[in-house]
């Protein structure tokens, strides 16, 4: 019996692949910084592990975080940060900080995205990416509920483009969510926050899961790129979720 529900899990893979474009590897050049998060990597407060399983943040009821501080972007309108992620939690209310950037000019300025009701969603300066015409007061958006849900305690990889007018999110190097005709969304990436927001002196919407993988990149990459560059840690990230996708089935019981 577990052969044949191990057949059906490979079957289900197969087919979900075949959904997506297919892509090309490519070299992904120019990277301004890169950190695997297996072994501790910037500064690191409070209740984080390094393991294989990259960076992982264990307690909501502690401050904790990763700070990468002074990382010199250069001051081009064009970004990405990558990342792999799995998030815990069975409360979908419950905010969770994926990352915070920082202007350390202009504090009133950030670029927040986070995991909301199973879905990634963002806030940039005052633009709130998940609400119509990107107004708190308005309601979530249609792009925000037509978004597919994440299953906490699996792992995914994020991607995302910035310029201040537009930004495309890939969530395994498809596209998941983009927004166009941001206003006043110029930020200087001084500062990157990993595990939580700091809002003043206050810490919040702490994260509780996994990430590991994280590179930027002072330019936007290209659907090809991304792709390349979530294969880089494919086969790490492979064992962890074939391992959760078995944990489904009870096998004790057949």
């Amino acid at each position: 019996m577990r052969i044949f529900y191990t057949y059906l899990l490979i079957i289900f893979a197969f087919s979900s692949c075949q959904e997506k474009k297919m892509r090309d590897v490519v070299e992904v050049l120019d990277r301004h910084g890169e950190y695997e998060l297996t072994t501790p990597t910037g500064s690191v407060i409070g209740d984080v592990n390094f393991s294989k399983k990259g960076a992982e943040f264990l307690d909501n009821t502690t401050v904790s975080y990763i700070l990468f501080d002074s990382i010199k972007l250069n001051k081009s309108s064009q970004k990405n940060i990558s990342m792999w992620f799995k998030f815990e939690g069975e409360d979908a209310r419950i905010p969770q900080m994926l990352f915070s950037i920082k202007d350390t000019i202009d504090i009133q300025k950030r670029f927040n995205m986070w995991i909301a009701g199973r879905r990634i969603t963002a806030l940039l300066n005052g633009n709130h990416l998940w609400a119509n015409q990107y107004d708190y007061s308005k309601g979530r958006s249609k792009t925000y509920y037509d978004s597919f849900l994440l299953e906490p305690g699996k792992y995914y990889f994020l991607s995302v483009n910035y310029t201040p007018e537009k930004v495309e999110i890939y969530i395994n190097a498809e596209l998941y969510q983009q927004f166009d005709t941001i206003k006043e969304g110029n930020i200087n990436f001084d500062q990157i926050y990993i595990g939580t927001e700091r809002h003043y002196n206050e810490f919040r919407n702490p994260f509780i899961g996994n990430i590991r993988n994280l590179t930027l990149f002072d330019r936007q990459l290209s659907e090809n790129e991304i792709y390349s560059l979530s294969v880089e840690a494919y086969e790490a990230i492979y064992e962890f979720n074939k391992a959760y996708e078995l944990s489904k089935f009870n096998f004790e019981k057949q």
